[in-house]
């Protein structure tokens, strides 16, 4: 079911552990190949599948989303909307007090964008609504951090409009995605102190990808795609059990308070 599309005894009536999914991401330059609203769909995509995954089993509503966050490493490019990280924080909390006054239990919020700052507020915003008595989980990023979101590839420098986010374009939205076949490499770490500091194109992504997209397949993104979205499967069966959520490592959580 979709939030928008239903009327509000419709709502009135939804069992109030109904499992509520939002996504989240901005629109964002993701090269001169992949649309700006690439970490949208994707994450629009998941959602998709994780409905289809546990229908039967818990009701389940897909709020509207959000197409706002925090991209500031990609601020610099023309496409990239970038809001700073405490209104985003603010939307998306006051959304989930929203839901929470009405009842409702349990949230699942769904990005595929992983700027820090974007990350922070996301969950500050969760940890805002903790009192409220609706519990809400970001699975995503805690998968992403630890290494495991994707299926592993050669090199470490995949990281943004990259193998990985092209080939999942291929599958999802191929018609979108323009000539990624003849874009050279472009490695850069981006793990250090100065990645908090500066944007990729001065870091030297000059054309708004790090990584080799030119690699990128079909069969690649298609077991992205299912990786991904077994994860959010448990992460969701989990929040409903009321069993361990997936958590940010911690030195990620430390890092979100020093930004």
């Amino acid at each position: 079911m979709r939030y928008a599309e239903m009327n509000w005894p419709d709502i009135e009536a939804l069992d109030r552990d109904t499992l509520l999914l939002l996504t989240v991401s901005p629109m964002e330059e993701h090269g001169p190949h992949l649309p700006v609203g690439t970490d949208l769909f994707v994450a629009q995509a998941v959602e998709e599948r994780i409905m289809v995954s546990l229908e039967g089993e818990h009701p389940m509503v897909a709020l509207p989303p959000l197409p706002l966050g925090t991209c500031r490493m990609a601020a610099d490019f023309p496409g990239s909307l970038s809001l700073p990280w405490k209104v985003v924080r603010d939307v998306v909390g006051h959304t989930l007090e929203s839901l929470a006054g009405q009842g409702f239990t349990r949230a699942m919020l769904l990005t595929f964008h992983m700027d820090l700052h974007h990350v922070k507020a996301l969950h500050a915003a969760m940890a805002r609504i903790r009192r409220s008595g609706l519990t809400a989980c970001e699975p995503l990023s805690a998968y992403y951090f630890r290494g495991i979101l994707l299926p592993p590839v050669d090199g470490e420098t995949e990281v943004h409009a990259d193998l990985r986010e092209t080939s999942l374009a291929l599958v999802l939205f191929p018609e979108l995605v323009h000539g990624h076949e003849h874009l050279t490499p472009v490695h850069i770490h981006m793990d250090g102190p100065s990645a908090l500091f500066k944007t990729m194109k001065e870091m030297g992504a000059e054309r708004g990808y790090v990584g080799d997209p030119s690699r990128a397949s079909r069969e690649y993104g298609q077991r992205c795609l299912e990786q991904v979205t077994q994860v959010c499967v448990q992460a969701a069966r989990a929040l409903l059990a009321g069993e361990e959520i997936p958590r940010l490592p911690s030195r990620i959580r430390l890092l979100l308070r020093l930004i």
